[in-house]
């Protein structure tokens, strides 16, 4: 693992390939980057990938919880990355939490950022209760306290779900994504460090629509957390993207994605 050292943390990353042409790769909430290793497939002799892991994600570290990573500071990371890497225009690749920090990095680098693969983005319009980065700073109380004392959180849950506003698989990533202390701690500290960073989108598809920066975007067509649905007035604004349906869910997509990209026979892309 490589480490990229900064004035706010520390960020790990392992580089497969020697080409010229960079990759970035960002995973989802409660990954890390051995979750994206296995876009390597993808990898051809004149790319060079990196997956990293976010900040309280794999052995990445913020060094001041209480202070929230701005898109200034990301800005300064990013560009600290590039002058260690040597490279100025690079490829991204993200999966939820990720996506949406391969779209606030288009929004910030949209010159140097050849093309994005998206899979199910976080940040756009996300299914309630789901979205780990994007709650707004008044809610950290409540989530402190969740770390803490969990049982009287989950007993609420259960009665959304059972009188219907929860759907099941909502619960079920609860559950799952927070069952130990260490992952609630892991969740609280996600929101407290990423709550402010909110997406300019209509100056992200603006971009887009002039540079036309290619795009491919993936959705699975039984995610219940971050929709087809919610992404559609996204997709409509970008007219060359190319969005494909997939029969999954939301855990489901990055395997399947990868599947369906080995799967062409000429890549936009790659």
């Amino acid at each position: 693992m490589k480490i990229l050292s900064t004035n706010y943390g520390k960020l790990h990353y392992q580089s497969i390939g020697k080409g010229p042409n960079h990759v970035l790769l960002f995973h989802g909430f409660g990954q890390d980057h051995r979750d994206m290793l296995g876009f390597q497939t993808l990898l051809k002799p004149n790319f060079t990938f990196h997956f990293i892991d976010m900040f309280y994600h794999g052995r990445s570290q913020w060094y001041e919880s209480s202070s929230p990573l701005t898109k200034n500071h990301w800005k300064q990371i990013l560009q600290n990355f590039q002058h260690q890497e040597g490279f100025t225009d690079f490829h991204l690749i993200g999966y939820s939490m990720g996506g949406k920090f391969s779209l606030l990095t288009y929004e910030l680098f949209f010159k140097q950022v050849k093309s994005l693969i998206l899979l199910a983005p976080d940040g756009i319009k996300t299914g309630i209760s789901y979205s780990m980065s994007s709650y707004p700073s008044y809610f950290h109380p409540l989530f402190k306290r969740v770390v803490f004392k969990p049982q009287g959180f989950f007993g609420i849950v259960e009665k959304l779900n059972t009188i219907g506003i929860l759907e099941s698989s909502l619960v079920k990533f609860v559950k799952t994504q927070m069952s130990t202390r260490s992952q609630r701690a892991q969740a609280y500290f996600t929101w407290r460090v990423y709550g402010n960073l909110q997406l300019k989108l209509s100056k992200i598809t603006l971009q887009a629509q002039v540079l036309k920066t290619p795009m491919i975007l993936f959705i699975g067509e039984h995610d219940r957390m971050i929709t087809p649905k919610s992404l559609s007035s996204f997709i409509k604004k970008i007219p060359h993207l190319q969005s494909h349906s997939l029969s999954v869910g939301h855990g489901g997509l990055i395997e399947a994605a990868i599947e369906h990209l080995n799967q062409e026979e000429s890549s936009p892309i790659f």
